[in-house]
């Protein structure tokens, strides 16, 4: 079985509960603000675009700690691992890209078919939906890379570097943040124009992913206690 066939059997039970619970906190959440007033802003953009990107760390953090040594004991190679990990990445990335822009439009739709979206609400739009795949890709890439970085540097090296790792491993986060982070309504940092925030978060992740990839090619494998 490939690396990354066996990283989403063994993330399935993890990642479809997760994206229902989302969902359902949503739903609730929407409704029991909705009772009072109208909803001039998105509940599923303040879940599904903050609450998600510390998911995705999280499971960047989880690669290393938890399955590099696996794997590789049992016979893949550091680069089969690092590809088959590369491609998980990209497609879980790709789909929670995916579920932003759709669980927004479903939410506004739910919302103006009870009469309950408020004049503030940033009604969905096909230029606004692929704006908003545009940012949340490149943040889920930069927050897994960031996890995957972080977790590297301390079972790599000894804590004092393991610290200085940390901190140039969480800049692809900071930056995705910074460039491309939004909020309730939608809306974007005034930072540098689309395109070149968009351009400076992938290069500084695409940088640090080369540093982790040239970490994780020859690291040792700690054996476990006992």
């Amino acid at each position: 079985m490939s690396v990354t066939r066996a990283l989403f059997r063994l993330y399935r039970p993890i990642v479809l509960p997760f994206a229902v619970i989302l969902a359902v906190a949503d739903l609730i959440a929407t409704v029991a603000v909705a009772q009072f007033n109208d909803l001039g802003f998105s509940m599923w953009m303040v879940l599904g675009g903050q609450a998600a990107k510390y998911w995705i760390l999280t499971i960047g953090i989880m690669l290393v700690v938890m399955h590099l040594r696996q794997f590789v004991v049992n016979g893949a190679t550091r680069h089969e691992f690092l590809a088959g990990t590369a491609v998980f990445g990209m497609v879980l990335a790709v789909a929670w890209a995916i579920a932003i822009p759709l669980g927004h439009g479903i939410e506004s739709a739910l919302l103006d078919a009870f009469g309950r979206r408020g004049p503030g609400y940033p009604v969905p739009t096909a230029g606004g939906a692929l704006r908003e795949f545009g940012q949340q890709l490149p943040i889920s890439l930069a927050y897994l890379v960031s996890g995957a970085t972080i977790a590297t540097g301390f079972y790599r090296w000894r804590p004092p570097i393991g610290l200085v790792v940390m901190v140039g491993g969480a800049v692809p986060a900071v930056v995705a943040d910074w460039q491309l982070g939004f909020d309730e309504w939608g809306g974007i940092p005034n930072n540098l124009p689309f395109a070149a925030g968009l351009a400076l978060s992938l290069a500084t992740t695409g940088l640090v992913a080369w540093g982790l990839h040239r970490a994780v090619s020859d690291v040792p494998i700690r054996r476990t206690a006992g």
